[in-house]
């Protein structure tokens, strides 16, 4: 049995979502491959339990406990623990999908900052004398994500001229991590070729349930 973490990061103020609806798709797909497996959904928007900051608070807690023997003060705590939350969880994880739409050719800052969070030196990569060294071997990730244009070619390639800096900088963050370059699932065109919304809907939904089956 394996743990499935999957990381939302898109705002709850749209009746519709193409990265979350291939991501359903993909979900509901991989509990039928995989009905033993272990789901978690971590929605980076939750406002009860949002994505924990780096700080000024945060780095002076850190600080405080690794070079004083002053204790910690409530609030000091409260805040690093949200961080070992979300950092064991992912650390716990054996596959990890990431599911967001593109902002301004990057990924959502709430995306930004969950990595932020769990790029740990010890725990998700080491530094070594021959450079950083990914902890995480033989884990796996897939990067699902949503744009109006077309950014990728129909193997996933960055089309020319793209600017697809974040799913650059998630592949680049993952390999870090020691898994290697994620697979990807890009939905993309719908606004610069809105008659062809629902063919490309679909299309990206039969690779969603395709991916299930296999990931």
């Amino acid at each position: 049995m394996s743990t499935l973490l999957v990381i939302l990061s898109h705002p709850h103020t749209t009746d519709f979502s193409y990265s979350l609806a291939t991501a359903d798709k993909f979900i509901a797909s991989y509990k039928l491959a995989n009905p033993n497996d272990t789901i978690i959904i971590r929605d980076l928007f939750d406002e009860e339990n949002p994505v924990p900051a780096l700080s000024n608070e945060v780095f002076s807690a850190w600080t405080k406990q690794k070079f004083t023997t002053e204790a910690l003060t409530a609030v000091e705590t409260k805040l690093l623990e949200a961080h070992t939350e979300f950092l064991d969880e992912f650390l716990v994880a054996d596959k990890y999908v990431f599911v967001n739409p593109m902002y301004n050719h990057f990924l959502p800052a709430e995306l930004k900052q969950y990595i932020d969070v769990t790029a740990v030196a010890r725990k998700t990569f080491r530094y070594t004398e021959n450079g950083p060294e990914g902890l995480l071997k033989g884990k796996k990730a897939l990067h699902i994500q949503a744009a109006g244009g077309y950014y990728h070619d129909e193997n996933g390639m960055p089309l020319a001229n793209s600017h697809d800096f974040g799913s650059a900088y998630l592949q680049a963050t993952m390999r870090l991590y020691g898994l290697g370059t994620p697979e990807s699932l890009y939905v993309e065109g719908y606004a610069r070729y809105p008659e062809r919304a629902e063919e490309i809907k679909a299309a990206t939904f039969a690779k969603a349930e395709a991916l299930g089956k296999t990931f």
